[in-house]
């Protein structure tokens, strides 16, 4: 197995920060970077705050020191790997690799964790060495829970160094592995998000609220408590949109480009800033009542108003529940 003693995670944000979370919590060496070194302290400081904890244990933080791309960059050359995950746009992208390769140690693993842009396209003008080291590396939110992870080759990735890869992400970061195409949004992305649309066209009906939605697509047919839309708030909505667009963009029939273009009221949420968790709220929103106590509210998209989740009560849903281990049976 490959030695990885020290890793740089370049982008402080919500996922930056909790692989750097994932990597410290095995003993590796982090070094978080940033815009500036404050933004990378201020993502440190965030995840350190995050429900699930993303650390095994309260001392591993310990390991990952912080710092700015313009001040640090050149620790970049003392690691192992090296994994991007800052904003999805390819420009952005582009322009911080170029300062990776001319930081990095020859042999040095370059991954980026974008959840659908071209693994192809973002090593365009790199070097011989970072383009056979460089791979997608996908993970999920949240990276420590979550088992699944795309790894997604280049044309010119060194077959060894997706090996490499694959076994380290298997046995050291006990992922489940999917190696994937370079495709829009990969293997999951993909999947999920075709999923996804006719429940938002539901909602979008009024054939059923938010709450429903996920009594009936949550433990009830086999899958996490977050659901549907507690799970769009966790990964972020835009982040939705955006890799909504991305495979929306890929298709010049206009009736699959329809397919996957979000109902309005997604679009709405993410120009009042409603975004998920990140946010503080979304198509849910956590208030304290009168007493103090917490309580989770659901979104009205008719309306944009928040309501009390209440208890969901539906026929079906209520005949399910009677059957003994309904999840475990729907379960592939």
């Amino acid at each position: 197995m490959m030695l990885i003693r020290s890793v740089a995670v370049l982008g402080a944000g919500t996922m930056g920060a909790q692989i750097a979370a994932l990597f410290a919590s095995i003993g590796v060496d982090v070094w978080l970077l940033d815009v500036t070194p404050q933004a990378a302290r201020d993502g440190l400081d965030r995840a350190r705050r995050l429900k699930p904890d993303p650390f095994f244990t309260p001392d591993a933080i310990a390991r990952i020191r912080t710092g700015g791309f313009d001040d640090s960059m050149n620790r970049v050359g003392e690691c192992e790997w090296v994994i991007e995950a800052i904003v999805e746009r390819l420009d952005v992208k582009q322009a911080l690799l170029a300062r990776v390769d001319a930081a990095r140690k020859t042999g040095s693993i370059v991954s980026t964790n974008t959840s659908g842009l071209s693994i192809n396209t973002l090593a365009q003008g790199r070097s011989d060495d970072f383009r056979r080291h460089w791979l997608g590396t996908h993970f999920f939110n949240p990276p420590r829970y979550l088992r699944l992870l795309e790894i997604v080759p280049s044309k010119e990735t060194d077959p060894d160094v997706l090996a490499r890869v694959t076994e380290y992400a298997d046995l050291r970061l006990g992922k489940g592995i999917v190696v994937a195409k370079d495709t829009p949004n990969f293997v999951a992305n993909h999947i999920g998000i075709y999923g996804m649309f006719p429940i938002l066209e539901a909602v979008q009906r009024g054939a059923y609220g938010v709450a429903e939605i996920d009594a009936m697509t949550g433990p009830a047919i086999g899958r996490p408590k977050s659901a549907t839309f507690r799970t769009l708030d966790l990964v972020g909505i835009d982040v939705f949109l955006h890799v909504a667009r991305t495979l929306a963009e890929e298709w010049t029939d206009p009736e699959a480009r329809t397919r996957f273009t979000p109902p309005a009221f997604v679009g709405e949420l993410a120009a009042r800033g409603w975004i998920g968790e990140k946010a503080g709220q979304g198509f849910y929103k956590r208030v304290k009542d009168a007493s103090g106590h917490s309580q989770v509210l659901a979104l009205d998209p008719q309306t944009f108003e928040y309501r009390p989740t209440g208890h969901t009560s539906l026929p079906a849903l209520e005949a399910a529940r009677s059957i003994e281990n309904t999840g475990e049976r729907i379960r592939p």
